[in-house]
């Protein structure tokens, strides 16, 4: 062997020792889970000490089912994940790379390290990532490895109304391993012409590696963009770049859709509302300061939108021209953002032990626009505060401030909002963990002319609706206090919760101007970390005065999105809400 063939081959061996240390210690920090402690870890804090060196190599692994986030699993789970393993495709190393915005031959970003991570982990078919530097001997270069672990992507549920309307979905978010979802939709009913309704849908995510994000649609089962009351058919599509970190330059997006009633359940044309709608919405904007030291994570956002709800056939009943939602609703926004955000690593919030990405940090944005609704056309302006903190030892809140006006010959429609809440840190008592949470809101409303009233609904009291009072004030508080918990039936974990609710209206025109309502809930959350399945929730509420006086005991079940996207401040420019 030759002294040159023989030093590339001590070379080639010293590369693979080096990767296949860093996979191992990927794989180590994947299974982090079956540790003691909780995870509370700053998202750049490993990687602080290459700042400045040079990437020479990035290299992609994919691990199995066999490794789990919660260590050495049960037999019967062992067996399971080898079964997973054998249906599902992992996602390739080509479609990795298109999630990645690190290259080789950059200086190492200990931010925009940690930021790839956590855009990784909010891909809905990755359940962890982990991305390790080894330093290059004698020299100023290091190594990445990216290593990822798939969620079994494949999925589907039973819904509906048994034994009259079920509805069933199956799904795979990552097909062929290449980052493309396909859904399908199928109800059964006996009441509806005809008997049976679908639904489609194709997503592909960072679109040939441009993060931008695609969907296409149609549905027959009102599961598009529903303006209306009545049962709603529509097909479109979307284009979504969100700002993925602090360092993008640009965000944007583009959307169409149609939407129309359709009477699937044979109502008489007098009650029938019958209409039809398109929605276009385009935005863009531009990140000023990406380019920054890498200490300096303030950044400054301008965005631009405009947007169009036309109606080609309106319903004809006179009941329907005074809402909204059946009127035209056109409008144009520019916003201007001040934000500094970061992140933390962290567990046992959302999930059953996954690493979750807890942002912190401020935005102070302000809105303005022309919009044209109900056929008036009126100039409207916003402001909006939000601070996010996180205590060291895992603990962290939220605080929002905000108000919006219409203008027409003075402020119309004007709402005030503010609300607030605080999580505490994990509590560990042996394998179980403990956390408490608790909400406020208020929201104000003046010079009403065309929004909606105050509403109580089941995000505020679950099982609770109170709709039909002119409500102009609405105070709302929740504590809750969740355990999770070591249990384990094939991979499903549980976390037994207890909830109270409390919120009061204000109704000036109302005999009784101030209305409490207060509710009490046990319920228990299920989920298997490996499935693509959201968190399942089973709750009991008991809420001891409704609408009508009367005490009432609402029984629920909640199934969570199964996409996960980390909650980022900088958005496409938007009318603020409240209902």
């Amino acid at each position: 062997m030759s002294r040159e063939i023989f030093a590339q081959s001590e070379r080639d061996s010293t590369n693979n020792s080096i990767t296949k240390k860093a996979i191992e210690k990927g794989i180590d920090l994947i299974t982090r889970s079956n540790r003691d402690t909780v995870l509370v870890e700053k998202a750049e804090e490993k990687f602080m000490e290459f700042e400045g060196k040079i990437i020479r190599n990035i290299y992609v692994e994919t691990v199995g089912f066999e490794f789990s986030i919660y260590g050495e699993e049960k037999p019967i789970v062992q067996k399971v994940a080898r079964l997973a393993n054998r249906l599902h495709t992992n996602t390739r190393e080509k479609t990795i790379r298109q999630h990645l915005f690190i290259k080789p031959h950059q200086q190492v970003n200990p931010y925009k390290l940690g930021d790839n991570e956590r855009y990784l982990r909010d891909q809905n078919f990755i359940l962890e990532s982990r991305i390790i530097v080894s330093p290059v001997q004698d020299t100023d270069s290091v190594d990445l490895t990216v290593v990822t672990r798939d969620i079994f992507s494949i999925g589907g549920s039973v819904g509906g109304s048994f034994p009259t309307a079920p509805l069933f979905k199956v799904y795979d978010a990552n097909v062929d391993g290449r980052a493309q979802g396909f859904e399908f939709d199928i109800l059964f009913d006996v009441d509806r012409t005809p008997k049976t309704g679908i639904a489609l849908a194709y997503s592909k995510s960072s679109l040939l590696g441009s993060f931008a994000d695609f969907l296409a649609y149609y549905t027959q089962l009102n599961s598009g963009i529903s303006a209306g009351e009545e049962e709603e058919f529509a097909t479109g599509f979307s284009l979504e770049r969100p700002l993925i970190s602090p360092y993008s330059k640009f965000a944007g997006g583009a959307g169409w859709s149609q939407n129309w009633s359709k009477n699937v359940y044979s109502r008489p044309d007098s009650t029938f509302l019958d209409y039809r709608y398109n929605v276009l919405n385009l935005w863009g904007g531009y990140n000023f300061g990406s380019e920054k030291t890498l200490q300096d994570r303030q950044r400054k956002f301008l965005a631009l939108r405009v947007f169009d709800g036309y109606f080609i056939k309106e319903p004809d009943q006179e009941h329907a021209t005074d809402k909204s939602q059946y009127r035209n609703s056109q409008g144009a926004l520019a916003e201007f953002t001040v934000y500094e955000q970061d992140f933390f690593k962290t567990q046992y919030v959302y999930g059953f032990g996954r690493t979750e990405d807890i942002p912190f940090g401020y935005l102070l944005s302000t809105t303005l626009g022309l919009t044209k609704t109900m056929g008036y056309q009126r100039p409207y302006g916003s402001i909006n505060l939000n601070y996010k903190g996180a205590g060291k030892n895992g603990s962290f809140y939220e605080v929002m401030l905000n108000a919006s006006s219409y203008f027409r010959g003075g402020p119309e429609d004007l709402v005030f909002q503010s609300g607030g809440t605080y999580y505490s840190k994990a509590f560990s008592f042996g394998k179980y963990k403990v956390r408490n949470s608790a909400t406020f809101s208020y929201t104000r409303l003046y010079k009403w002319l065309t929004n909606d009233w105050l509403t109580i609904r089941g995000a505020i009291i679950p099982g609770l609706r109170v709709e039909e009072v002119d409500a102009t004030q609405r105070i709302s508080m929740g504590f809750e206090s969740s355990v999770l918990t070591p249990w384990s039936l094939i991979g499903f974990r549980i976390a037994p919760f207890s909830s109270f609710y409390w919120a009061k209206l204000k109704c000036p025109t109302c005999a009784n101007n101030y209305q409490n309502y207060t509710g009490i809930s046990l319920g228990m959350r299920i989920r298997n970390e490996n499935l693509i399945f959201g968190t399942m929730e089973v709750k009991g509420t008991f809420i001891p005065t409704d609408d009508e006086g009367e005490a009432k005991f609402a029984l629920s079940f909640r199934k969570n999105l199964r996409f996960r996207k980390t909650d980022v401040f900088v958005k496409a420019p938007d009318l603020i809400t409240y209902n």
